[in-house]
C-alpha cells in the first residue's frame, strides 16, 4: 500500500494560517474527506493532515496539497508533491482529484517506488 498525505490546512507552530482548509465547512469537508478515502482505498493509506511550515516534510510515497495553499509549500514539497485545484476541493469533485492522483503516480512512478518526501 502507497503512502498518500493530504496537506488539508496550513499553520505554523499550531497556529492556523489563513490557508484553504480553514475556511471550509466542517461537515462539507469531513464527507469530501471520508469519500476520498472510500476512493483511495485499498490502493492507498491517506492520511489528512494540517501541515506545520516550521517542521520537516511529511513522510509519504505522494502528498497533494491545495494549490491555493502552495505559498506556503516547502520547495520540496511544490517540486515533488501534487497541486490539486481548489475547484475540485470547492465542487467535491472526487473522481477529477483520484484521477489527478493516479495520473501523476502514473508517470511519476520513479519517484513513488524511491520516496524523497
Amino acid at each position: 500500500m502507497k503512502k498518500l498525505v493530504w496537506i488539508y490546512s496550513v499553520n505554523t507552530r499550531g497556529g492556523i494560517l489563513k490557508s484553504s482548509g480553514a475556511g471550509m465547512i466542517w461537515s462539507r469537508s469531513k464527507k469530501l474527506q471520508e469519500q476520498l478515502r472510500i476512493k483511495v482505498e485499498p490502493e492507498w493509506d491517506l492520511s489528512i493532515i494540517s501541515y506545520d511550515i516550521t517542521t520537516d516534510i511529511p513522510q509519504a510515497d505522494l502528498i497533494m496539497y491545495n494549490e491555493m495553499d502552495q505559498a506556503y509549500m516547502n520547495d520540496e514539497i511544490k517540486k515533488n508533491g501534487l497541486s490539486i485545484p481548489y475547484q475540485d476541493l470547492a465542487t467535491a469533485d472526487v473522481d477529477s482529484i483520484f484521477d489527478k492522483i493516479e495520473a501523476f503516480s502514473k508517470y511519476n512512478h520513479y519517484k513513488l517506488n524511491d520516496p524523497v518526501l
